[in-house]
């Protein structure tokens, strides 16, 4: 019994040694890292940023957005929504199809390729369809495509 409780006790101090050799390790590489070197000013400036990033979105989404963007939907006569696409010409774009439609999934807006045209949309807000205008205005340096009711 007497050499159960030592072997046991020797597990423990072993294991013990071990342990404090891998916290010693850690704390080696964390002071050796750019972590160790923060301080709480920058803490303090990324809550910042994240504050006012965070009240942007908040602005962005607001009940009175919300309500506004609302309004803009109008109603077909069966009960459907109108909904609205951006109509491009393949030809006014100088990337190919495919890589445009991803790049267009990148930022959020949804692509549709039929035949010689790409039709960003359906949406049932117009903003939608602004905002894809903007940044299809940004990217080329010119105004592309129109504005259409969707007809399926």
């Amino acid at each position: 019994m007497k050499e159960l409780v030592k072997y046991l006790l020797g597990i423990v101090i072993i294991l013990t040694i071990i342990y404090t050799i891998f916290i010693s390790y850690n704390v080696f590489v964390f002071i050796n890292s750019n972590d160790s070197n923060i301080k709480i000013e920058n803490y303090s400036q990324e809550a910042e940023l994240v504050a006012k990033e965070r009240a942007a979105i908040e602005e962005l989404f607001n009940d009175s957005n919300l309500q506004e963007s609302s309004n803009n939907i109008n109603i077909n006569y069966d009960g459907t929504p109108i909904s609205w696409v951006l109509k491009l010409d393949l030809e006014s774009i100088d990337v190919e199809p495919e890589q445009f439609k991803s790049d267009l999934l990148t930022k959020s807006f949804i692509s549709i390729n039929k035949g010689e045209y790409i039709y960003i949309g359906p949406y049932i807000d117009k903003t939608q369809l602004e905002l894809a205008q903007q940044y299809l205005r940004e990217r080329f340096n010119e105004e592309l495509g129109t504005i259409e009711r969707w007809k399926i």
